[in-house]
């Protein structure tokens, strides 16, 4: 079979990426992610990228958004991870799918590419394009014995104490996760004062709670919850999304109670790992990584990476957005 590329429609996508190897299956990775992602903002749309030769392949899904003045588009990761998905591929292999890739882009009017790769899959190999490490991230293994036990002490003591304290694990009903999450999270949100980007649509959750992989799971005292948290599901893999507490919940252990229910049940579901991400920020001491690593240490790299497939149109918008060009250290710089 001679090499083919070409732009999939979602169903196609899904169906080549449920062909691929169990380990690169991430349910944040999926096509079905990629466009439930998109409803968070009516100017994306997820496109799928994919080269095949044979058995060999190569995935790409982005999405593609119009850049200021309409003058071509750009390419991103959805939120969260991204990067390519190869199986089989050899370097010849590799240089070939993404000069078909490029020729893509340039019939799309592409200026450029801002890729988030996946630490668990270290995806930035089979990138053609600029790479920089960003920061740490975090990956339970719950094919080790004595879950808890594995813990820091802080983590250990933390969800004991909420045991103790009468805090219950639940998992959602998806009709009850549709109702309650949305409102439930956005709440949190704004009581930790967290930016409007992170107060996403019911739009953005209806699509994202009717995601096979998706899962939500309670921490409640006498029926009242007081954490919430959205886990996808994977074959090997399960990865955190989301999460928000109550005034509450935050006093009493809840999200640390939370991790731990989603890792223990990952685990008795034969899963190999939990993956819970890293900081908000690239610092070493960051609250949230610093939270992270008290269930294990932050021994995976996130990476990004980008590609600038027209240097004459990103220019242009260096020129026309000065200030921007100069303060943001973005490659999407002209994106708020």
């Amino acid at each position: 079979m001679s090499p083919e590329a070409a732009i999939l429609d979602q169903v196609d996508a899904q169906r080549m990426f449920e062909t691929l190897p169990a380990r690169l299956q991430l349910p944040s990775l999926s096509p079905a992610y990629v466009a439930a992602d998109a409803r968070r903002d009516p100017g994306l749309s997820a496109t799928f990228l994919a080269w095949r030769s044979g058995t060999r392949v190569l995935m790409h899904a982005v999405h593609e958004s119009e850049v200021p003045g309409g003058r071509g588009s750009d390419w991103q990761s959805a939120y969260g991870y991204g990067g390519p998905l190869a199986a089989g591929l050899d370097h010849d292999d590799l240089a070939a799918a993404w000069h078909a890739f490029d020729a893509i882009a340039r019939a799309r009017r592409i200026v450029a590419e801002f890729v988030r790769f996946h630490p668990l899959l270290g995806n930035e190999r089979d990138y053609q394009g600029e790479v920089r490490a960003d920061r740490q991230a975090v990956v339970l293994d719950l094919v080790a014995p004595d879950l808890l036990g594995r813990y820091s002490g802080r983590a250990r003591t933390a969800v004991r104490k909420a045991l103790n304290d009468g805090l219950a694990l639940r998992w959602e009903a998806a009709d009850d996760a549709k109702a309650v999450f949305p409102s439930f999270y956005r709440d949190g949100m704004r009581q930790i004062g967290a930016s409007d980007f992170y107060l996403f649509s019911d739009e953005y959750f209806a699509a994202m709670l009717e995601l096979p992989a998706s899962r939500v799971l309670s921490v409640t005292r006498d029926g009242t919850r007081l954490a919430m948290g959205m886990f996808l599901f994977g074959p090997d893999v399960a990865e955190y999304h989301l999460s928000a507490a109550s005034a509450e919940g935050r006093s009493s252990n809840a999200t640390n109670l939370l991790l731990h229910g989603a890792a223990d049940s990952a685990r008795q579901a034969g899963l190999r790992s939990l993956y819970l991400g890293g900081g908000t920020t690239s610092a070493a001491d960051n609250p949230l990584l610093w939270f992270k690593t008290s269930y294990a240490p932050a021994n995976l790299t996130f990476s990004i990476g980008w590609r600038i497939h027209d240097p004459a149109a990103y220019a242009q918008l260096q020129s026309e957005h000065p200030e921007l060009a100069r303060s943001s250290h973005r490659i999407l710089f002209y994106r708020n």
